[in-house]
């Protein structure tokens, strides 16, 4: 890998991030205008913005000196048509955060190869994850040995891709990621690593449905997915003539509402899976169980990564499903408590009440049988029955069949 022909290099082609350990020092945030070569593949060209924690704010500042265990490798693919300028707001936030931030520019065609995107991606973290043991480097001695793949939209679907390629990252996480050619539900089997997948109700883009939902499902590690309730497609990125453009449909939250949401259970997920901070993982489950705002799944276990925190005290089944006309629901409390037991469409609206009371530790069933609270029948389509008692919130997604 060759230096760029302006600055000292550093970063990858997506989004690298570089974040700080469990510490949540304000650093202030410095940009540079990188590209990395990938020798690998004829020294590609892999162009970047770079966001970093510095010694002082501005363009191409000294790097800060790193918390215990160095900084960790990310890298952000863009959304189709994207610019990386889009994506600052997260660069920015994660910089301050103790974070180094590289947003790839490449994959700008109108047919972009989704392949080599997400090899861009791995490259971009693994480049930097390795600049600490190079002298020549500005990361020299302050990178960790952790990794994280992260995109919006097309750059979600490459970020899974990257990781299914690249078994030395560590985790992946996304914001309305989007089926890829080639699949990136596909390559979703073959991740038994951490995932945070980000999804909107009123995303008319990638509808959950289709691409986030079944991502989540075929994960197989410790995965979350947060559904936002009111958000849509574009809001993950600043404004964009064509990202609004091509979106036909509109949020019910604000952008910054949106991104603020985001940041809110982003940041100690973070923290938690590449720095195996356990009070930040206990605080992201303990947001999940008492944030309003958006609906969750998840399953896997917390301890695979290190932390001794549960996925859920709480078990929720949900079957047959599909279902049509009646679905059987278990769920199992480890305490005696009060209990509800709902089902939203997937703007987050509550439809029906199941169980609204206290009920004993044990094992209960309830069953759904269609019908919103007025009695009619539900349509066709996929629905959250969401559990929550005083100590966690569990759902799991059902498609209901006509």
């Amino acid at each position: 890998m060759r230096p760029p022909r302006t600055i000292p290099y550093l970063l990858p082609a997506v989004l690298a991030v570089l974040c700080g350990a469990a510490v949540h020092a304000q650093y202030p945030v410095a940009t540079a205008d990188l590209t990395l070569y990938d020798a690998a593949r004829s020294d590609r060209a892999v162009p970047l913005d770079l966001y970093y924690p510095a010694t002082a704010a501005g363009a191409d500042q000294p790097v800060a000196e790193p918390p215990a265990g160095g900084f960790a490798a990310v890298a952000f693919g863009h959304g189709y048509q994207m610019t990386a300028g889009v994506y600052a707001w997260i660069g920015q936030r994660l910089a301050a955060a103790g974070c180094v931030v590289a947003v790839l520019r490449t994959a700008g065609e109108l047919f972009p190869d989704h392949a080599a995107f997400g090899l861009d991606l791995a490259f971009a973290a693994r480049s930097l994850r390795d600049a600490g043991d190079d002298p020549a480097s500005p990361f020299f001695g302050r990178m960790g040995p952790r990794t994280l793949a992260m995109g919006h939209s097309m750059g979600g679907g490459a970020s899974i891709l990257a990781a299914a390629g690249d078994p030395s990252l560590t985790a992946v996480a996304n914001f309305a990621a989007a089926e890829t050619n080639p699949s990136a539900i596909a390559a979703c089997a073959s991740i038994d690593r951490p995932a945070l997948l980000f999804a909107g109700t009123n995303d008319c883009v990638t509808p959950p449905a289709d691409h986030q939902v079944p991502m989540h499902a075929a994960l197989s590690g410790w995965r979350t997915l947060v559904t936002v309730t009111g958000a849509s497609h574009c809001q993950f990125n600043a404004y964009s003539f064509l990202c609004a453009f091509g979106e036909f449909c509109s949020a019910d939250i604000s952008r910054q509402a949106q991104q603020d949401l985001v940041w809110l259970l982003l940041e100690p997920w973070v923290r938690a899976v590449l720095f195996l901070d356990t009070a930040a993982g206990r605080q992201f489950q303990s947001l999940l169980a008492g944030q309003d705002g958006f609906t969750f799944e998840q399953a896997g276990g917390a301890a695979a990564v290190g932390l001794d925190v549960p996925a859920s005290r709480c078990g929720l089944e949900v079957y047959p499903n599909p279902f049509n006309p009646r679905a059987s629901i278990a769920y199992e409390l480890p305490d005696r408590g009060r209990v509800t037991l709902t089902v939203h469409d997937l703007a987050g609206r509550v439809i029906r009440t199941i169980v609204d009371g206290t009920r004993a530790a044990g094992a209960h069933s309830a069953a759904w049988d269609g019908r919103t609270a007025s009695g009619g029948m539900a349509a066709s389509g996929l629905y959250v029955v969401r559990l929550r008692t005083t100590s966690a919130v569990v759902a799991r997604t059902v498609s209901l069949v006509r």
